[in-house]
């Protein structure tokens, strides 16, 4: 149940389920008065630090028992003046009095009750039952506490009747006003303090348990994990709470991921710029120190500083390349292009290049319009990075490279294969990553930047594609990418 309901009904009880407690406890009062002539006792003990009540059940139990035993003596005894006397003088007339009649006339009234006689509708002769007479519209309600009927000796009937004194009865409770009120107020005192128990502990007890979870991972622990208790806005604050420390585990997680990789960045690229810069500098210190003294010796070590040089300009535009894919601030310019048309007239340009480096290129593609959606030159340097990684990684048998074009519904796949070197099993799972070589020496005489494949597989992203590889070691390698079909 959400809090503004549960606040809500909590506020309802508090307001009824008092009222209903001083209505019952006040029902159960008068019933014991009522029920006094056949279980005194109980309502003795019951009311027993009361003396009003206890007054009052005293004198109506003398009562029944002096008219009881006159009745069994002599009925015409009760309308003597003399037994009426000693009767008024045994019960309590502050709060109570007695009312005789023979027939329907009143033959007998106390004073006090005297003047209010012809506005009280006694009970019927026979009705042997406790009952309430209106004695006026501005009163409050009579109650006869006892009758007793009878018959005289002429064979008429007689009742007498012992009265709750409305009067007297007001000034009582005028004077315990204060006793009543206090009554009343620690009884709705425990039902607020009571209801605002059970609310408040199911409002309080989720809010600590989130406010433990929340120093939890103040103090860095992320892996505490809140579970919610209830269906209502504070289950919605853990929900939340909980969606909020997932995610930032995430991005804490990620931000270590990036913070590992920055840190291997600077490593391989201070590794792969300083070796060409000490072999450059090597080569220049023995030219300048005259060990290059011949014109073959000059030329070797000229074209090795050239070589060297070509190597740190291709890492480190690989990795301003690499870079701004990375930081997604390299624009791509997507175009619908006939896929069959591209691959041919790019493989016809390389022709030249791939003959000088004795690479035999068989081309596998359908001869119909494909059209796909990309970037013509990004797709231009994706084949330009898979042929130099096959041309690097080739073994000693002339380099054979495949191109392969497989046509579905909704996307082409592309396969280049080689026979080269291949990958072993252990490597295959990060020949994508950057800066990532076989050669754990990363000697640049086998091999390139370690940037070739992370840049292809960038590209392949932002095209909506996928790339993957299957290979062996010393069995070639396939390497497989998709673009999406217009």
């Amino acid at each position: 149940m959400y809090i503004k309901k549960r606040l809500g009904f909590s506020y309802a009880a508090m307001l009824i389920i008092p009222f209903i407690v001083i209505l019952f406890s006040n029902m159960v009062l008068f019933m014991y008065i009522a029920q006094n002539t056949s279980n005194n006792s109980t309502a003795r003990i019951i009311f027993s630090k009361v003396n009003f009540f206890n007054d009052i059940l005293k004198s109506n139990s003398t009562f029944s028992r002096k008219v009881n035993n006159q009745i069994l003596k002599n009925p015409d005894g009760l309308l003597q003046k003399g037994y009426i006397y000693d009767l008024e003088k045994s019960v309590n007339r502050s709060y109570s009095a007695i009312v005789i009649r023979k027939d329907d006339d009143i033959v007998y009234s106390s004073k006090d009750i005297k003047s209010k006689l012809n506005k009280i509708a006694l009970p019927k002769f026979g009705t042997n039952a406790v009952t309430y007479a209106n004695t006026d519209k501005h009163s409050i309600k009579t109650m006869i506490l006892n009758q007793q009927d009878f018959y005289l000796k002429d064979g008429s009937k007689g009742t007498i009747f012992y009265i709750l004194n409305p009067a007297k009865t007001n000034q009582y409770i005028r004077r315990n006003v204060f006793f009543i009120g206090i009554y009343i107020l620690i009884i709705i005192a425990l039902t607020n303090g009571i209801l605002s128990y059970a609310v408040s502990r199911s409002i309080i007890k989720p809010l600590n348990i989130l406010g433990h979870a929340a120093n939890e991972i103040k103090q860095g622990n992320l892996d505490y994990q809140i579970k919610k208790r209830s269906q209502d806005e504070i289950g919605e604050v853990c929900d939340s709470f909980e969606e909020m420390r997932l995610r930032l585990k995430k991005s804490l997680e990620l931000q270590q991921h990036y913070e590992d990789n920055r840190k291997e960045l600077l490593s391989n690229i201070s590794h792969d710029l300083r070796t060409p810069i000490t072999s450059i500098k090597g080569y220049i210190e023995g030219i300048r120190d005259g060990v290059a003294d011949t014109p073959q010796k000059m030329n070797k070590y000229i074209d090795t500083i050239y070589n060297k040089a070509t190597y740190m300009d291709n890492l480190i535009e690989d990795l301003f390349l690499f870079s701004k894919l990375d930081l997604n601030r390299l624009p791509f310019h997507f175009q619908n292009i006939n896929i069959v048309d591209f691959i041919n007239d790019y493989f016809e340009e390389m022709s030249f290049d791939l003959d000088k480096n004795s690479i035999e290129l068989k081309l596998d593609i359908p001869k119909k319009n494909i059209v796909v959606n990309a970037d013509v030159q990004k797709i231009r340097r994706v084949f330009m990075n898979l042929i130099e990684n096959s041309i690097k990684y080739r073994s000693g048998d002339k380099l054979k490279i495949n191109i392969k074009l497989y046509d579905y519904e909704n996307e082409v796949a592309i396969k280049v294969s080689d026979n080269g070197r291949g990958i072993s099993k252990d490597a295959l799972p990060y020949i994508f990553d950057r800066f990532y070589r076989q050669d754990a020496s990363r000697d640049t005489t086998t091999g390139g930047s370690g940037l070739g494949l992370a840049i292809v597989k960038k590209i392949i992203d932002e095209h909506n594609g996928r790339i993957w590889a299957e290979s062996e070691a010393g069995c070639g390698t396939n390497m497989f990418f998709t673009l999406l079909k217009e």
